[in-house]
């Protein structure tokens, strides 16, 4: 058995300060580490600064849409998967000592407001299912996302229903928000932006989640520290009971 900690963050497409950003996941302790929104300036701080720590590193930097895993272990494969135009999701098989994990990095869109509230559009919630799929089909496996939903939907419980396990719901402690941390970068926000972007904020939703399949059990989850994003990182301790090739 070896015991993993993992990480996810919304770097916020740039909000996290670069030189932050390093510091931050160089004091986390975590093994695997999935980013969301990542931007070019965060991307090449990761490689120049944290290839000591992450010597194995799968970078896409795309803003809105960017995507990075970060390992101590060796990634056997790793690459995009497109299952909603313009929001490609990051999956990647990681040799724990022999032992294989596959790891899913993503972030579907937000739900929008409908005549009955805010709702996922029908490729979003495909996006969702699909996601669960391919994490259940080949378990062990880890989703690391920014799901922007809250575990009060009906898309949670889908995705529960479907096999995953939620790490803080499991084992943390507290109400686990991560959202928002500061103003976001919404348009209809920009100017007050600029002006607060520096106020921390109190996060009022748990938008980002470690979910995971079998031949794996959480033992500890907790909240990390702000980096300067809008979102904070979560991150949990699992036990891993390795599945060989």
């Amino acid at each position: 058995m070896n015991t993993l900690t993992v990480m996810t963050y919304n770097v916020g497409n740039g909000r996290a300060r670069p030189d932050r950003l390093v510091q931050i996941l160089r004091a986390s302790g975590a093994d695997l580490v999935g980013l969301q929104e990542l931007c070019s300036d965060q991307a090449e701080a990761l490689a120049a600064q944290l290839s000591d720590q992450y010597p194995h590193q799968s970078l896409y930097p795309d803003g809105f849409a960017g995507k990075a895993l970060l390992s101590r272990f060796p990634l056997l494969e790793a690459g995009q998967i497109h299952l909603v135009p313009g929001r490609p999701d990051l999956i990647a098989t990681v040799d724990i000592a022999g032992s294989l994990l596959q790891i899913i990095i993503a972030h579907p869109p937000p739900p929008v407001l409908g005549f009955v509230g805010l709702q996922f559009n029908p490729l979003t919630r495909l996006q969702l299912e699909t996601l669960a799929h391919l994490a259940v089909r080949r378990p062990p496996a880890i989703l690391l996302a920014d799901l922007n939903l809250t575990s009060y939907q009906r898309e949670y419980t889908r995705l529960r229903t479907a096999g995953l396990r939620d790490a803080y719901q499991e084992v943390g402690k507290g109400c686990g928000n991560t959202l928002p941390r500061r103003i976001g970068p919404w348009k209809r926000f920009l100017r007050l932006n600029r002006l607060l972007s520096w106020l921390p904020l109190f996060p009022l939703l748990r938008v980002d989640y470690i979910l995971y399949t079998g031949q794996l059990a959480a033992t500890e989850s907790w909240v990390g520290e702000d980096a300067g994003s809008d979102h904070l990182p979560v991150l949990a301790r699992l036990a891993f009971y390795g599945a060989k090739p």
